[in-house]
C-alpha cells in the first residue's frame, strides 16, 4: 500500500494519525473509494466533487481544497505500480489521507452466474454523506457475508421500502425497462453513469416483496462495476440467471471503461 498524508508520501508503518481528534474520536470525517481501469482513474473529478458534497452534509469545514486533493491523488498514484488500483480519500478538517493498492477484481463468476443478496432492516443515518464512521453499514454487509451472500440490501423498518445496499447502488428492470430509487440514498458514481447509458431510468419506491418480483436486478458500486443479482433472501430472480437488459447495460458499461 501507498500512503500519503498532507501531500507527503510516508511508509505505511509510519502512517499515523494524533488520536485526540474529530476524526479519530468521533468519525468526523468522509470518505472516496475510487479505481482505475487500464490504469486511468474512472471519472476522478466527480468523486473529489462527492467527497465535498458529504464534507458539506456533515457540515465539516476542511483547509484542503478541490484542486489540492486532486493534484494529491495525482502525486500517489504517479508513485504506483499495480496493474489496476483501489484509491481511499480520507479528508478530515485538517488532514488529507490517501491509501492506494493493489486493486482486488471481483470473481469472473459474479459476472457470469450473478450474486446474491440478504436483506437487513434499516438504513444509514445520512445517505448523502461518506461518513467515516458508519458502523451500520459494516455490519449489514458483515451479515449478509455470514449469511453467503455478496451484499446486504437495506430495507425500512417500518414500511420495507428498499433504499440501497450497504455499499452499492440498486436497479431493477420490469418489461425491458429500467427502474431505480433516488430518496434518502448516496448517488454512486457508477451509478450515475448508467443512469447517463440507459435509454431510460423511471424512479420510484419500491417495496422488498414488490422486488423480488422483479425481472432483473442489478446493483453497482465503484469497484466492480456492474453485477447481476440472481437471488435475495433465498428467492430467485429472473430464473436465477443474468437477464438481457443487464447484459446490455453490462456490454455498454464495459466499452466506456475498458474501451472494448
Amino acid at each position: 500500500m501507498i500512503v500519503s498524508i498532507d501531500g507527503k508520501i510516508v511508509d505505511e508503518k509510519n502512517a499515523v494519525m494524533p488520536v485526540a481528534t474529530e476524526a479519530f474520536l468521533f468519525g468526523f470525517a468522509v470518505f472516496e473509494t475510487i479505481r482505475t481501469y487500464n490504469k486511468k482513474v474512472f471519472r476522478l473529478d466527480d468523486h473529489i466533487a462527492r467527497l465535498y458534497v458529504s464534507a458539506d452534509v456533515i457540515g465539516l469545514k476542511t483547509k484542503w481544497t478541490f484542486k489540492k486533493t486532486y493534484e494529491a491523488i495525482a502525486k500517489v498514484l504517479g508513485k504506483s505500480k499495480f496493474k489496476e488500483e483501489k484509491v481511499r480519500v480520507i479528508l478530515t478538517k485538517k488532514h488529507l489521507i490517501i491509501m492506494v493498492e493493489k486493486l482486488q477484481e471481483k470473481p469472473e463468476s459474479f459476472y457470469k452466474k450473478g450474486v446474491k443478496l440478504v436483506s437487513f432492516l434499516g438504513k444509514r443515518n445520512m445517505p448523502r454523506a461518506k461518513v467515516l464512521a458508519d458502523v451500520f453499514t459494516y455490519l449489514a454487509k458483515h451479515h449478509a457475508l455470514s449469511c453467503g451472500a455478496y451484499e446486504a440490501l437495506l430495507v425500512d423498518s417500518k414500511k420495507f421500502y428498499i433504499r440501497e445496499c450497504a455499499y452499492a447502488n440498486i436497479f431493477w428492470v420490469n418489461d425491458g425497462k429500467l427502474h431505480a430509487t433516488n430518496k434518502n440514498i448516496l448517488f454512486g458514481i457508477t451509478r450515475d453513469t448508467v443512469v447517463e447509458l440507459a435509454e431510460e431510468c423511471k424512479f420510484e419506491g419500491i417495496k422488498l416483496k414488490t422486488l423480488l418480483n422483479a425481472d432483473e436486478v442489478f446493483i453497482t458500486q465503484t469497484t466492480s462495476g456492474l453485477l447481476p443479482v440472481v437471488e435475495i433472501d433465498g428467492h430467485k430472480i429472473g430464473g436465477g440467471r443474468p437477464g438481457p437488459y443487464t447484459k446490455k447495460m453490462m456490454k455498454k458499461f464495459t466499452k466506456i471503461v475498458w474501451g472494448k
